[in-house]
């Protein structure tokens, strides 16, 4: 059989294909160099739209937010990071944003909706997620929850749960609190302190629900121990006509209190 030669590319020929690929590559990487640092000026962001209600987080504020960190023209700003730095902010729950042509960034943005304070500089939500606005600033007239972070949702359930029951009573909860231990109090609107203790909590609610007209027809509850295991204790607010019951406190079936 005959044998094919076929002839083997000269080492300049390489050398010169080598030089072409360089130089096309070179005018490609200058070609994306020079329209980024172009584009930002030939199809900038000129509009920035807020959609939704808000009412913890001014609109100016967030505003704010988005100006610091708009880098780039319509096509090239990166909509992922402009979004986690909105969803960064304590107020916002969720948001979401999106290019309208030629020249404008739409954002659509949630709020959290507290529905008490949380500790001294937190808020919380029916869902139980603590957040801290960063200026301060806590709406007014809410009723105060505590305790550690992570039993945010079992704190807020409860509240939830309890605020009712005792409006039929007449009685509205100003603070709900779960301390280190695990010792559950209520601070009711006016003054009254409910200690319910670590154990049987719903047994003990459902107590002080029955026997709360019993306490009330005798005077005006200012402190209500319910850890015992059969009864409680009621301490009454003084009356001026009765210098000998002053200070008075009644033991309604006491047993022993956890």
């Amino acid at each position: 059989e005959p044998i094919v030669v076929r002839p083997r590319a000269s080492r300049g020929a390489l050398i010169a294909r080598l030089l072409t690929a360089v130089v096309i590559l070179g005018a490609l990487v200058g070609a994306g160099f020079i329209a980024l640092q172009w584009e930002p000026r030939l199809l900038p962001i000129r509009v920035v739209t807020i959609d939704g209600e808000m009412r913890g987080l001014s609109k100016q504020s967030l505003q704010q937010t988005i100006d610091a960190h708009i880098h780039g023209g319509i096509l090239t700003q990166d909509l992922v990071q402009l979004k986690a730095e909105v969803e960064a902010l304590p107020w916002i729950h969720a948001a979401s944003v999106r290019r309208v042509w030629p020249d404008r960034i739409v954002f659509n943005v949630r709020e959290h909706e507290a529905i008490a304070r949380w500790g001294e500089n937190g808020l919380v939500t029916a869902d139980g997620i603590v957040f801290r606005p960063r200026d301060g600033r806590l709406p007014a007239g809410l009723p105060r929850l505590d305790g550690a972070d992570d039993m945010a949702a079992e704190v807020v359930e409860r509240f939830q749960r309890w605020h009712p029951r005792l409006a039929e009573l007449g009685l509205i909860i100003d603070g709900v609190t779960r301390d280190a231990r695990g010792d559950w109090s209520l601070m009711l609107l006016g003054g009254t302190e409910l200690y319910l203790g670590t154990a049987e909590i719903d047994t003990r609610f459902k107590r002080l629900l029955a026997a709360y007209p019993q306490v009330e027809a005798i005077g005006i509850p200012i402190r209500i121990d319910l850890r015992y295991s059969n009864g409680f204790a009621v301490r009454w607010l003084p009356r001026a006509n009765a210098r000998a019951r002053s200070d008075r406190v009644a033991a309604i079936k006491p047993g022993e209190r956890s």
